[in-house]
């Protein structure tokens, strides 16, 4: 699997479609909705991307063992980096 690096909130972006795009080739419908739902949260203040945060890890949560270990992969490192920029702005 590949390592990730971001320079700019574009680049986690790109990232959240690359696995969307992963999931869709494996027709990983529900899993996909659940995802553009949580992204709807996204709203430039702080509160929508704990919003995001919460969507996106129960909707992780909830798929994990439906999701191989690429698609885990990437989802982990989407979290990981949600995670460090909102204890950063704490």
């Amino acid at each position: 699997m590949r390592k990730y690096k971001l320079t700019d909130w574009q680049d986690y972006w790109k990232i959240f479609e690359e696995l969307i795009e992963l999931l869709s080739t494996d027709k990983k419908l529900e899993i996909i909705a659940e995802l553009n739902d949580a992204q709807k949260h996204v709203n430039g203040l702080t509160y929508g991307w704990y919003e995001f945060k919460f969507s996106l890890e129960k909707t992780l949560d909830k798929h994990t063992q439906n999701m191989n270990a690429e698609q885990n992969y990437i989802a982990n490192f989407l979290i990981d980096t949600l995670n460090q920029s909102l204890k950063n702005r704490g």
